[in-house]
């Protein structure tokens, strides 16, 4: 993918977004405002959703390396904190629907944790493995919602993160290492225990 349109593609996203808000944006005016053509456009992507999933993804990605974040915990931890932090993407969990951000939240987090948690181990996850991360993550992403809104509001960012990460299994405790947060591509991580 040429990352130069990409980005125009994204900028332009996001700049729709905070001007007119995700429900009036539509793909016309992101080709509009990153002056490329349809053709382009649906090159890299299919709708507006995956856009708003690449733009999400980018960020999530990004703060994972900036944070320096090591366990599960840290990662939920760093969750929580961005949610509050951009108050803007509270209106994203307005969407409905499969391409809602809910459901962004939910395959980011589980595709996120598989990865992590299958690097580690070595080997795929069982049937009653991966139905336990999808479980997880699935409710993560309404309480991470919730949190967006201001509930639970007397917890930190950091109490929230432990308590969060107090509710995995040890066998599922797992370190990332740096190929894990910073090589796209290349998920790996090790146990804690």
């Amino acid at each position: 993918m040429n990352q130069w349109t990409k980005k125009r593609i994204l900028d332009a996203f996001t700049e729709l977004v905070s001007e007119e808000g995700y429900d009036n944006v539509t793909a016309e005016m992101i080709m509009k405002r990153a002056d490329v053509g349809k053709t382009t456009f649906y090159r890299y992507f299919r709708n507006k959703a995956a856009v708003m999933y690449a733009h999400y993804q980018e960020l999530y990605d990004e703060a994972i390396a900036d944070e320096n974040c090591t366990t599960l915990t840290d990662l939920f931890t760093l969750l929580l904190k961005t949610t509050r932090e951009r108050p803007e993407e509270l209106h994203m969990f307005d969407t409905i629907g499969y391409d809602s951000y809910r459901e962004f939240i939910y395959t980011y987090t589980y595709n996120r944790g598989r990865q992590i948690i299958e690097s580690a181990w070595g080997r795929p996850l069982s049937s009653k493995e991966d139905f336990v991360v999808a479980f997880f993550c699935g409710g993560g992403a309404r309480i991470l919602e919730e949190w967006a809104c201001g509930r639970y509001g007397d917890l930190s960012n950091e109490e929230a993160g432990k308590a969060i990460g107090s509710l995995v299994q040890p066998r599922y405790s797992v370190q990332l290492d740096d190929r894990t947060k910073k090589k796209k591509g290349t998920k790996r991580g090790k146990r804690t225990e």
